[in-house]
C-alpha cells in the first residue's frame, strides 16, 4: 500500500545524534509514512543502529551506498525508492516535533488545488540540545530577495521531485536551496511562520558551521543560473534587488569587473538611483574590508610584540 509521506534520511557517521532523529520520525502523530535511511558509507556505529531500528519498525527501509556519494546523490537515491504521495527529508542531527508532518499535511488538505510545497521556520539548538534561537525564512511571495529558502522543515508533492530531476549533485552544500529556487519558478509555495515544528542542530561538525563561506559563494552561483526564470516571475523591484546583489558580489568578492559592469547596466535600466547607490557602496565596502583586515593584522602584530617583550623581560631577570 502506498504511504502518504516518504521521509528520506541521509546519514554519514551520524551515530551521535541519529537515534534522536529517527525517534522523532517514529513518534509523529501522523503515522502513514515510510522512512528511507540512506547510509552513505558510514565508518562509525551508524549501520548497527540502523539495523536495530529496522528490526523494530517495518516503516523503515535501509539503503547503503557502495561508495560515498555525498548528500545530493544520497537524497536522489532515497527518493528513487520512495513511494509516497508527498516527499520530505531530514538530517541525522536534527529532529521533528511530534506534530510536524500532520501540521504540514493539513495545509495540503485545506488547499489541495494551489499548494504544492509547504515550508516552515525552525528552532536552533546546540550540540547539547539547548535552544539557542530561531531561524526565520520569510514568505517568498512577500519578498524573494529576503527569502532564505525553505529551510529544513518542508513537505512537497512527489511530482515536484520528479519534474525537477531531483537534487543537483553539482550544487553540493546548497542542493536544497537550488532545488527550492527551481521549484519556486514552477510551483506554488505555502509558508508556515511557526518555529516549533523542527529543531535544527548547529554544532562544530555541521556543514552550516564549517562551510558557511563556501555556502554563500555557491548559492549565488546557482541563483544566477536561474536568473532568466526569476526575471520573468518577479516584479521589477525584486529583480533590481537581485541585480544589486550580483553587482556587489562580483565587484567585492570576485573582483570581476565584467560581471560587475553587466549587472550595473541591468540595474541602471530599472533604477538609475539604485545603480548610483550601488556604485558608491562598492568602494566604501572594499575600503571597510581593507581597513578591517589591516586592523586585525595590527592586533596580531601587537600581540606578537608583547609576547616577545615578555620573553625578553623574563630572560633579563634570570
Amino acid at each position: 500500500m502506498q504511504p502518504t509521506i516518504s521521509i528520506v534520511l541521509p546519514t554519514y557517521n551520524g551515530s551521535k545524534f541519529i537515534r534522536t532523529s529517527i525517534d522523532s520520525c517514529l513518534q509523529q502523530t501522523f503515522t502513514d509514512f515510510e522512512l528511507i535511511i540512506v547510509n552513505d558509507c558510514s565508518t562509525d556505529d551508524t549501520a548497527s543502529i540502523l539495523k536495530e531500528y529496522a528490526l523494530q519498525d517495518k516503516r523503515i527501509k535501509i539503503l547503503k551506498n557502495r561508495h560515498n556519494k555525498k548528500l545530493p546523490l544520497s537524497l536522489n537515491r532515497g527518493f528513487e525508492a520512495a513511494k509516497g504521495k508527498y516527499f520530505t527529508w531530514t538530517s541525522d542531527d536534527n529532529y521533528y516535533a511530534p506534530n510536524a508532518l500532520q501540521t504540514m499535511l493539513n495545509e495540503f488538505e485545506n488547499d489541495q488545488h494551489t499548494t504544492d510545497l509547504v515550508y516552515a521556520n525552525y528552532t536552533i539548538i546546540d550540540d547539547a540540545g539547548n535552544i539557542t534561537g530561531t531561524r526565520i525564512f520569510n514568505n517568498v511571495y512577500f519578498s524573494f530577495f529576503n527569502w532564505l529558502g525553505c529551510g529544513a522543515c518542508f513537505l512537497y508533492k512527489a511530482e515536484i521531485h520528479k519534474a525537477l530531476n531531483g537534487y543537483n549533485p553539482a550544487a553540493f552544500l546548497i542542493e536544497d536551496y537550488d532545488f527550492f529556487v527551481r521549484a519556486f519558478l514552477k510551483y506554488q509555495f505555502n509558508y508556515l511562520p511557526q518555529t516549533d515544528l523542527y529543531f535544527y542542530r548547529e554544532h562544530a561538525a555541521s556543514l552550516t558551521s564549517t562551510q558557511s563561506s563556501a555556502i554563500k559563494d555557491v548559492s549565488k552561483i546557482f541563483l544566477e543560473r536561474q536568473l532568466s526564470g526569476l526575471e520573468k516571475k518577479l516584479d521589477e523591484h525584486e529583480v533590481a534587488l537581485l541585480y544589486r546583489k550580483f553587482a556587489v558580489y562580483f565587484a567585492v568578492q570576485k573582483n570581476d569587473t565584467v560581471k560587475y559592469d553587466f549587472y550595473i547596466q541591468k540595474l541602471s535600466a530599472i533604477s538609475k538611483k539604485e545603480a548610483l547607490i550601488t556604485i558608491c557602496y562598492v568602494p566604501a565596502l572594499k575600503l571597510y574590508q581593507t581597513l578591517l583586515v589591516s586592523l586585525h593584522g595590527c592586533i596580531a602584530y601587537l600581540k606578537s610584540l608583547i609576547t616577545f617583550l615578555k620573553l625578553k623581560a623574563l630572560e633579563a631577570l634570570k
